[in-house]
């Protein structure tokens, strides 16, 4: 393993985590109704789908796949995978993670 550096581009936090979704509209939903993201304006220049999101600190954002067929459909969470992952209160969220069926695995 190579020796740290320090920070010589002194990094101050993340600003954003740019994620490709079968569908932004969908994706929308998830961010503002589990976590509590609100949506932010994007700037119009871009050609392309998406919204951007942001809260606690961090923003979203979304873009929606040019084939959103080929995206390969997530049946469990796989720690392997790329992923983003919040410190909350389990027992404030279980509900949600319950309702919309993110969960369904070693809930007892």
């Amino acid at each position: 393993m190579k020796e740290s550096v320090g920070n010589p581009l002194h990094l101050k936090s993340v600003n954003h985590i740019s994620l490709i979704c079968r569908s932004v509209e969908e994706s929308i939903d998830f961010y503002q109704n589990v976590p509590g993201f609100f949506p932010i304006r994007r700037p119009g220049s871009f050609d392309f789908d998406g919204a951007w999101l942001f809260g606690y600190g961090i923003g979203i954002h979304l873009l929606e796949a040019e084939n959103p067929e080929t995206l390969p459909r997530k049946k469990e969470i796989n720690p392997k995978d790329n992923h983003i992952s919040f410190q909350v209160r389990f027992s404030l969220n279980l509900k949600l993670l319950i309702t919309f069926q993110i969960w369904k695995k070693n809930v007892t």
